[in-house]
């Protein structure tokens, strides 16, 4: 078996125990050890395996993005022995393997005490005869002016058991039947009311006295402990009625959200009254801190990275089980790499590889400089996608402004790694919505949503997300701005690539998807 001590990260001080041949280590969920995925960035979803072989235990690294390391070396195969330190990542987390021998079903533990021996009987001085039997205790005779205790007490039992010879361990042995457990105290204080009876000084007392004797100090002793449950009690009482009241709330904010939405899409562009809309619709937003992962895991398996020759350039997404959805420039693109080319699964460590049958670009889709057309087409795929993404409707969309969260999922170029395809979440705001030209436009026209999200080349083809999960546009590219900077004494324009990216509304799918 194969034991794993968490040393660093944010599992550090766990420990874990393996009973297979296989043990899978990385921060995807369907890994044995699973490291965290946000704070342990340093290690791949599918970072490295132990296997048990002839030899013994040895560790694979499975081509990790930032590799394993034992002793400070990185090891591509390394054999485990008991204590090994392994890291994964330079700075990612660390764990100890340590090798542990598999015990039979009923076997002594390793570390089970040894049965205490039966005590020795105790010799006799020197010069001293061994003592004799102790004789029977005469009966007790009631003090003079006392009655005899009276009928009903049971008799004492005529003999202890004798102790065993040995016992295992520290557990202590069942009292005899019948025979019920009583506190130090209590015997105390019965030890103390029979000699004060013995000596003349008081009375003895009932079994009914001492238990009254008993609630009573238990109750003082407890008294604090029940203020405390009091209070506890009803600070709960008021943080559930503030859980509530704050669930009113959100419910109440985004019903009037939806509302003040779709009447923001009713009213024309130079109509007065949508600046009072949009400072309300400024005040008012549905919080939700785990938004964000649910909308992750809920479409992981329905994002695909394009590729060819095993070198990935663009995202796609399902839509329907066969039918993936991409930029049109990036159909051009896969047009001029020529060879296979095929969609390759989120997370799916390149095994999971579906071959391109075909691909077409939206028929208005133009190639021209300076100029924007509905760069958006759709490729089909042999095989079917574990995960098909939700269009927003079209008064979804129509609804859809300025200020709004949008959300990204897509390869960045640097991070498009064939071998081992992970999309990256982005989060962003939409900073417009116009028509092609940038100019305010009625809604049927409005298919250009610029948005500010740190996207590169590799994300275009990205679906791009509303706060209810759907998919509103697609990610397309970015903007370049020229400046005039003064460079060796020469003035010179310099073009940089803006902070702002663009998009297409995704009901420009509607010209090519039937």
């Amino acid at each position: 078996m194969l034991r794993v001590v968490h040393t660093f990260g944010r599992n550090a001080g766990s420990v874990e125990l393996h009973d297979r041949r296989v043990v899978r280590f990385g921060r995807a969920p369907d890994n044995d050890v699973v490291f965290d995925p946000n704070h342990d960035r340093d290690a791949s979803s599918h970072h490295a395996e132990a296997r048990l072989e002839a030899a013994g235990w040895v560790l694979y690294d499975l081509d990790s993005r930032n590799g394993t390391y034992a002793g400070g070396q990185r090891i591509k195969r390394h054999p485990i022995a008991s204590g090994d330190e392994l890291t994964f990542g330079t700075k990612g987390p660390r764990v100890r393997l340590e090798l542990v021998e598999r015990h039979a079903p009923g076997s002594p533990h390793a570390h089970a005490p040894p049965p205490h021996p039966a005590p020795a009987a105790y010799p006799a001085p020197a010069g001293y005869p061994a003592p004799a039997g102790y004789p029977a205790p005469a009966a007790y005779s009631a003090p003079t002016g006392y009655p005899a205790p009276a009928a009903g007490y049971p008799a004492p039992a005529a003999a202890y058991p004798a102790p065993t010879a040995a016992h295992s361990g520290n557990v202590a042995a069942a009292p005899p039947a019948g025979v019920r457990r009583v506190g130090e105290r209590t015997i105390a204080m019965m030890i103390s009311s029979a000699v004060s009876a013995a000596t003349g000084r008081a009375k003895p007392r009932g079994t009914v006295e001492i238990n009254a004797m008993l609630h009573k100090e238990v109750r003082a002793a407890t008294a604090g402990q029940r203020r405390t449950t009091y209070v506890l009690a009803l600070l709960l009482v008021v943080a559930l009625a503030s859980l509530a009241g704050l669930i009113v709330y959100n419910r109440s904010s985004h019903d009037e959200i939806s509302q003040l939405r779709a009447e923001l899409a009713r009213l024309p562009p130079e109509d007065p009254r949508r600046k009072e809309i949009e400072r309300r619709l400024g005040t008012l937003h549905p919080s939700n801190a785990n938004f964000g992962r649910n909308l992750h895991d809920r479409v992981r398996k329905g994002i695909f990275m394009l590729a060819s020759g095993r070198e990935g350039f663009c995202t796609a997404f399902a839509v329907r089980p066969s039918v993936l959805v991409t930029n049109a420039h990036c159909i051009s693109a896969a047009k001029r790499r020529g060879g296979a080319i095929v969609a390759l699964e989120n997370e799916g460590r390149g095994q999971v590889s579906f071959a391109v049958t075909s691909m077409r670009p939206h028929p208005l889709h133009r190639e021209i400089a300076d100029q924007l057309t509905p760069d958006i087409g759709i490729v089909s795929i042999a095989g079917r996608a574990a995960a098909v993404l939700e269009l927003a409707a079209r008064e979804e969309l129509a609804a859809a402004g300025a200020g709004d969260d949008v959300y990204l999922i897509g390869f960045p170029e640097r991070l498009t790694d064939a071998a081992n395809p992970v999309a990256t979440f982005l989060a962003a705001n939409i900073g417009r919505i116009t028509g092609a030209n940038g100019r305010p436009a009625a809604a049927a026209d409005a298919w250009l949503i610029q948005h500010d999200a740190r996207s590169t080349s590799g994300m275009s083809g990205s679906p791009i997300f509303n706060g209810q999960g759907k998919v509103i546009g697609i990610n397309a590219g970015g903007y370049l701005e020229g400046n005039d900077e003064t460079i060796s004494g020469q003035k010179t324009e310099v073009v940089k690539a803006s902070p702002y990216k663009f998009g297409m509304r995704i009901d420009l799918l509607d010209a090519i998807l039937r």
